[in-house]
């Protein structure tokens, strides 16, 4: 009992780690506006009066371009974290997201709207290429993965937001007020110490000590920089070249594999499916007891709650078994979509099915917060060792881009092979598979320090 108040009274003196945690979630709120802005302006862009006329097949770019950009932004991350650190990428990105929505507010063609996805895409691939590295690198293990839960949580906080706002106000109303958020982010990131693992990396040491004395008060900083020395610079000396052939011993190989895996589930899970055309898709499902628009934004708030549910669960439960229950979840909100447009097909009355989607709907937003979401982030905040982390980063970056643009783009193309319940029937199917590869694969990295689970998957 006394070394839990000693851990709790430690807590208190990391309001650094937590203000770092609160920044970060204002840059994935106004990351997540952009995702936001999606679902309730495509459905307006494309109705016969929309301010700027386009087609189907436009639409469906103006949706896709932006895991494009994400794809694109991966590299950029990736590189960035390599040479400036992560929490300077983490600055870097809200450039942008800057202009994106300078784009958005001149708009008057769809060549506008293609550049901003593009550019927006860029800040979101840049964010997931360095917000859970440096969360991870200066949170200490006892609140590591409520951190990084908490700042990846603000996504699903910025989406609703995005989708409320987007069926009140002009686009360059929109863009307008999302602007200010990406400004203040970047001018607070602009003070915030730099990591004191990537100190270490550069030799700054003195500097180094500083921000590890600022980070974490309760520690002797000269002893975890000399720690952090034998940790990071012993394995540091390397090329670039270097560091892509250290990919290939078994031990990174095999978390590379993982986190990839792990990425794979959450992009094909239904997300982008679901987040992207979720009024449009609601509209088909024949949901009339309330407006499409306004479920969108109930759904959103309960997200934003399960959200917070996750933070704090994120660090009482173990990794493998939030992936299992949050797969398993999908899988059965997923079936439960594929089985009612399977109805409707088969011509039952839709006005006799419409609890089964909203059922559906609610499961699935529940469900993705718990798991699906936060764990594959703390697991690549926690799984790499430092000197590899920014090109294990950028992997899983490119990854996420490449999935989240392949299942986005898809999408409409499969409705048309399969029908609407074929597409949802297949994320329920791969939500299976991932409930098979967290229980037999995933290793469980909870409450471990980072050099611990090093030493995990070395030994196996």
């Amino acid at each position: 009992m006394a070394f839990i108040r000693n851990i709790s009274r430690l807590e208190n003196f990391l309001w650094l780690q937590w203000f770092a945690a609160m920044t970060a979630l204002l840059m994935s709120i106004t990351v997540g506006l952009m995702v936001g802005w999606t679902s309730p302006y495509l459905l307006r862009l494309t109705a016969e009066d929309s301010e700027i006329p386009i087609t189907p097949d436009e639409a469906s770019w103006v949706a896709s371009l932006l895991n494009l950009g994400r794809f694109l932004g991966a590299f950029v991350g990736g590189v960035c974290v390599e040479y400036l650190g992560s929490k300077q990428t983490l600055t870097a990105l809200g450039i942008p997201l800057i202009v994106a929505w300078i784009c958005i507010m001149v708009a008057d063609s769809v060549a506008w709207l293609y550049v901003a996805r593009i550019l927006g895409g860029m800040s979101l691939g840049m964010s997931f290429s360095s917000c859970p590295l440096y969360l991870g690198e200066v949170s200490s293990p006892t609140i590591r993965g409520t951190v990084v839960t908490l700042a990846m949580s603000g996504f699903a906080f910025g989406t609703t937001i995005g989708n409320a706002m987007g069926v009140y106000l002009p686009m360059n109303v929109f863009a307008y007020i999302s602007i200010v958020p990406s400004i203040f982010f970047v001018l607070i990131f602009l003070w915030i110490p730099q990591s004191p693992h990537y100190l270490v990396r550069t030799g700054k040491l003195e500097q180094a000590e500083k921000s590890m004395a600022r980070y974490n008060p309760g520690a002797n900083s000269k002893l975890e920089v000399k720690y952090l020395k034998d940790f990071v610079v012993a394995r540091d000396d390397m090329s670039f070249m270097d560091r892509m052939r250290e990919m290939n011993v078994p031990q990174n190989r095999q978390a590379m594999i993982i986190s990839i895996m792990l990425f794979f589930f959450m992009q094909f899970s239904g997300t982008n499916s679901f987040v992207y055309y979720m009024e449009i898709t609601l509209t088909d499902a024949g949901i009339t007891f309330v407006a499409p628009a306004t479920l969108v934004i109930t759904l959103g708030v309960l997200g934003i709650a399960a959200g917070w549910v996750s933070v704090f669960i994120a660090d009482k439960f173990r990794r493998k078994a939030l992936m299992i229950f949050s797969s398993a979840g999908i899988s059965v909100s997923m079936a439960a979509f594929g089985t009612h447009f399977a109805l409707l097909d088969s011509g039952f009355d839709p006005e006799m099915l419409q609890w089964l989607p909203v059922t559906a709907s609610v499961l699935f937003v529940l469900f993705i917060s718990m798991g699906l979401i936060p764990v594959p982030n703390m697991i690549l905040s926690e799984i790499f060792a430092p000197n590899i982390k920014s090109v294990a980063a950028c992997f899983a970056s490119v990854s996420i881009g490449l999935f989240s643009f392949t299942a986005t783009r898809t999408f409409q193309p499969l409705m048309t092979v399969i029908g609407e319940s074929g597409v949802f029937w297949l994320h329920s199917f791969l939500m299976v598979l991932s409930v098979v590869f967290a229980a037999i694969w995933m290793p469980e990295t909870k409450g471990k320090t980072l050099q611990e689970i090093q030493d995990n998957l070395t030994a196996k």
